[in-house]
């Protein structure tokens, strides 16, 4: 299974996690054990989607490191035409690499 950055996004929101937990009705502890991902105490997807609300982000962002954000998470809020110029340039490398 891939890393989730749970602890970096929210340190990247610059939020603690009895803030975090106070958001989302529960507890410090189960935040913590979401963020070491120990065990059995993995967040689940309604979870997981909790967590992605209060950080303003989409779920799918916590497999990047908040410093790395995916290609889509850069694309999200720009506008149509600088989206399509991303993936002809994309398109573009790809024919040639």
């Amino acid at each position: 299974m891939r890393r989730l950055y749970l602890a970096e996004w929210r340190e990247a929101r610059s939020l603690t996690q009895q803030q975090v937990a106070d958001r989302l009705g529960t507890s410090a502890m189960t935040v913590s054990r979401w963020e070491r991902q120990a065990g059995s105490h993995k967040p689940n997807i309604d979870q997981l989607a909790a967590l992605a609300e209060a950080y303003q982000i989409e779920p799918q962002d916590f497999y990047h490191h908040p410093d790395r954000p995916s290609p889509e998470a850069l694309l999200r809020d720009q506008p149509k035409e600088i989206q399509e110029q991303a993936i002809n340039i994309i398109r573009a490398i790809r024919r040639h690499g």
